[in-house]
């Protein structure tokens, strides 16, 4: 990750834009800001991982987590932002359905996490598409107040046993019900106390042990909680740089799209992958699924992306995941990202990872044949069971082994056709279909044992 860049956008950040003076309501000790500076890397070096060896972090502060939190994120873009909140005399003259807050405080505000803690500006975006209430995370345009809530919910649902729910009450009362009734009616002192009380909740449960037992008993992440961990990195680490990513040559090998969570969910579902897997990107961009992948099952996740950009900002999600991560309680997986050519089978003792490889996803969707050729030359060297996930199928619907296919790659493959549909992959709204191919070598057996017996007349 680039960090003297994170640093010095975020630095340079005034603490004022327009007529919108940022007031700090302090709602319980405040722990040391987090920095996003940390141990240089050469740059050459092309390969970031994640060891074991961060398996489940000790409890601990934001001041020792260096993520990219929600307040820098808004700072570093101010003048995109407004404020939401109202004083409680505002809030109860207006109908809460006005699009134009009133009052000039922005308020600021830190949330405990299972693990940590992240301090957010609770502002709405200028040009805001969608309404706070909806709660739905829009990749192009970060509302802080839609994190807040989103995370407080996700610890509820996820992390809390129903006797420690019982202490923040549900939607029809309690702390729940505060948090979303006074971020309905934009009541900020209302929210602040709300999030004050939750905030106390959580560290209670924190100090006495109980939550680092329930997230160890979570092991990983659901679909859903993964969806907003992945959702956090990426507003932090590339959203606001996401357009550069549609620089590419058309009608290449290069051509950038990436597959959505919904349709990893759905590969995941039909795939072999425990915590003893591993699973390979070839093509793996900004690293999305490698990064889903490893945080819903725990296995190595590795990811090769030939193009400098993507590759990038992969590195830098990389980065930010491990430390969200902590701040969840959840263990990282064990992870490498390279930048390279997945053809060079000597770059990065690539052969011997393949043939050590799982699950091998390639979104072959835009390659050219020659390039679908190499990489079926490739698989000649898997081992028997591994499964190659694509979006074009490497085997013919017609093909047939005799004595001229029966040393092709396609040979050994067989392939299982699956659908999709709307929205799982960014290119297009439309469905689609994809393919798991087995190499399974017991498909030639029949071959050899008829050419034994025509030997033998």
């Amino acid at each position: 990750m680039d960090t003297s860049m994170v640093t010095a956008s975020t630095a340079s950040t005034e603490r004022t834009v327009h007529s919108h003076k940022v007031t700090k309501h302090t709602l319980s000790q405040p722990a040391t800001p987090p920095t996003t500076t940390g141990k240089r890397r050469s740059p050459h070096d092309d390969t970031l991982q994640i060891n074991k060896a961060e398996k489940r972090p000790r409890e601990t502060g934001a001041s020792k987590i260096k993520m990219v939190c929600s307040d820098m994120v808004v700072k570093a873009c101010l003048d995109k932002y407004r404020p939401y909140f109202m004083s409680d005399e505002a809030s109860q003259a207006v109908d809460s359905s006005r699009d134009s807050p009133v009052g000039d405080d922005t308020l600021e505000v830190q949330l405990e996490y299972p693990g940590g803690v992240e301090p957010f500006l609770l502002l709405r975006p200028v040009k805001g598409t969608r309404s706070v209430e909806d709660d739905i995370e829009d990749k192009d345009e970060y509302n802080p107040i839609i994190d807040l809530m989103r995370t407080v919910h996700f610890v509820y649902d996820c992390y809390l046993p129903e006797s420690q729910q019982k202490l923040l009450g549900n939607n029809a009362h309690g702390i729940m019900r505060n948090l979303t009734k006074f971020r309905n009616r934009r009541n900020g002192p209302g929210f602040l106390q709300a999030v004050h009380d939750y905030n106390a909740v959580l560290r209670k449960l924190k100090e006495n042990g109980d939550m680092a037992k329930n997230a160890k008993a979570l092991r990983h992440p659901n679909y859903e909680l993964t969806c907003h961990i992945l959702y956090q990195v990426y507003s932090r680490t590339v959203a606001r740089n996401a357009e550069a990513l549609n620089n590419y040559k058309a009608f290449s090998n290069n051509v950038y799209g990436e597959i959505n969570p919904i349709l990893v969910k759905d590969f995941l579902a039909k795939v072999r992958l425990t915590s003893k897997s591993v699973f390979m990107d070839l093509g793996c961009g900004i690293g999305n699924v490698v990064l889903q992948v490893a945080a819903q099952t725990g296995c190595e996740s590795i990811g090769i992306e030939i193009m400098e950009l993507p590759a990038k900002f992969a590195k830098r999600q990389l980065k930010e995941y491990a430390a969200r991560m902590k701040a969840w309680g959840l263990p990282t997986g064990k992870i490498h990202l390279r930048q390279g050519d997945f053809l060079n089978l000597e770059a990065h003792n690539l052969h011997d990872t393949l043939k050590n490889a799982d699950v091998i996803l390639v979104n072959n969707y835009a390659f050219d044949w020659q390039t679908n050729h190499a990489l079926a030359q490739i698989f000649l060297d898997l081992k028997d069971g591994a499964q190659i996930i694509s979006l074009k199928s490497f085997v013919p619907k017609n093909h047939k082994i005799n004595q001229r296919t029966f040393h092709m790659p396609e040979s050994i493959l067989r392939v299982q056709e699956y659908e999709y549909f709307s929205e799982a992959v960014s290119w297009t709204n439309n469905g689609g279909t994809y393919y798991i191919a087995t190499v399974d070598r017991s498909r030639l057996k029949p071959f050899y044992e008829g050419m034994y017996r025509e030997s033998q007349q």
